[in-house]
């Protein structure tokens, strides 16, 4: 029995489900998110969607994305199966999850693309090769044989299209193409999911990018830049209105790596780091307690920014 299967035989086996994400939701997170748990309710399953920060603006254009919960409060620990998506470990879906899961020994079932997931579940799925989570949900409903609805196609695609930077990224193979015509074949609107995710950006955001480009340092291939609270607070924005920072820096002609760092509390910053060709960047935020894919992790350090920078660009440059 391949893991496909044996998380097919616990879905079938059980009644009630929690699916969750990581905090601070992309495409992948809340797509996956949505689309399991239609799949699930279409089985006749009991389902509650959970993310710690909710449905960002540029994603409310996803089916069904208001019933996703941000709080437990309402969740008994009668659940069955925790379903854990797009997450490296228990820890990513936050605090709030963390002590929810201490009072019972739940089941885990784990769909993810990351190398560096470390849950230890028996039901643990992961295909670092796969561009998404969402490609390998493709791939369990085909083996459930049930037929994926529009709405499920709209969730999937969002999941490629964010996953893969509309196709550009290294991650995007002859697979992603297949399974997009698909996707687009039961449903999928390209135009329209590319419009809310790429051309719906509030002005906020945009004030939000200039304050940061305005920190930007270049020295030979490493870039970074960086978003305090006192920007938060002088544009009115939040943590989500960061989504795509990274990559404005890591598209400057030269840059192999780009640093965005985010303010989370008075010396604790949020590290994203993204790579152009040939620095593992994974294996960087796993020094620093993090990890996520060869291109593209991330990790908190909790140091004065001038601290963070100067121990980052030694861990990159010694990579490099």
């Amino acid at each position: 029995m391949d893991k496909i299967d044996r998380i097919l035989d616990l879905i079938k086996a059980n009644r009630s489900f929690l699916v969750v994400s990581h905090e601070n939701p992309d495409c992948d997170a809340l797509g996956s998110t949505i689309a399991m748990a239609l799949v699930l309710r279409e089985l006749g399953k009991d389902v509650t969607m959970y993310n710690a920060d909710g449905v960002p603006e540029y994603l409310r254009f996803l089916p069904g994305c208001s019933g996703i919960a941000d709080f437990l409060g309402g969740v008994t620990d009668e659940v069955d199966v925790v379903m854990l998506l797009d997450c490296a470990d228990v820890s990513r879906p936050g605090k709030e999850f963390e002590n929810f899961i201490l009072k019972k020994d739940f089941t885990f079932a784990i769909v993810d693309h990351h190398a560096t997931n470390d849950t230890g579940s028996e039901y643990c799925l992961v295909d670092e090769s796969a561009s998404s989570t969402g490609v390998i949900l493709y791939r369990m409903i085909k083996r459930l044989g049930i037929p994926i609805s529009p709405d499920v196609a709209e969730c999937l695609f969002s999941t490629i299209v964010g996953d893969t930077g509309s196709f550009r990224y290294s991650n995007t193979c002859s697979e992603t193409f297949t399974i997009a015509a698909d996707l687009v074949d039961r449903g999928a609107d390209p135009e329209k999911i590319s419009r809310f995710i790429y051309d719906n950006e509030p002005l906020k955001k945009v004030m939000l990018r200039t304050l940061a480009m305005n920190t930007l340092e270049v020295t030979g291939e490493i870039a970074f830049l960086h978003v305090s609270s006192e920007m938060f607070r002088q544009t009115g924005t939040e943590k989500e209105h960061t989504e795509g920072l990274v990559s404005m820096a890591r598209a400057i002609e030269g840059v192999e790596v780009a640093v965005f760092l985010r303010q989370e509390s008075a010396i604790g910053w949020k590290v994203s780091l993204r790579s152009k060709e040939y620095v593992d960047v994974a294996q960087i935020a796993r020094r620093y307690g993090g990890g996520g894919h060869r291109k593209a992790a991330g990790c908190v350090i909790s140091a004065p920014l001038a601290t963070i920078k100067r121990r980052l660009r030694s861990s990159i440059q010694e990579a490099m």
